[in-house]
């Protein structure tokens, strides 16, 4: 099975797909879907929609993986825009009726560094040992990953419970 993690922002939604036969997961792409502020709100979103349709009709996951966002009360904002973030990324995932999941940040933490306090770097390096990469260019990136392989943990777990 192909998981396809995603890392939701408006400026740069990061994306990372692992292959999980088996063994031990492995990467298959990774990167970042950048936008820009001179655009408007609605050609942003667009945007994201049509770079992530275009990335799931070429790696085909069976199951994608979205980083639960939160937004600080202080900036209303930013929790309105990356609703519309969350929103076109839903639409485009339920269109291809694929399975999906939301994951905290803190079970990201959990999972792959051993506490819910990690900081970003923490993350990147356990995401790069965990595939056997030596270096993931983008925090963005790196996130989705990270996203992507806690969804195989727990996956992974759940299914020796059964």
């Amino acid at each position: 099975m192909i998981i396809l993690g995603i890392d939701p922002g408006l400026a740069s939604t990061g994306f990372g797909a692992i292959l999980c036969d088996g063994k031990a997961p492995s990467i298959i792409k990774c990167g970042y879907i950048k936008t820009f502020t001179d655009n408007t709100v609605a050609s942003r979103l667009f945007q994201i929609h049509n770079d992530m349709e275009q990335l799931i009709n070429t790696i085909k996951p069976g199951l994608v993986a979205i980083e639960n966002v939160f937004s600080l009360v202080r900036y209303p904002k930013a929790g309105i825009l990356l609703g519309g973030v969350l929103g076109a990324l839903y639409v485009t995932i339920q269109r291809h009726g694929i399975g999906m999941t939301e994951i905290s940040t803190k079970e990201v933490k959990n999972a792959l560094v051993g506490f819910g306090s990690a900081n970003k770097d923490q993350v990147k390096t356990a995401v790069k040992k965990l595939l056997g990469v030596d270096d993931i260019k983008s925090f963005h990136a790196a996130d989705a990953l990270a996203v992507a392989l806690t969804a195989y943990y727990r996956n992974k777990i759940g299914s020796k419970k059964a």
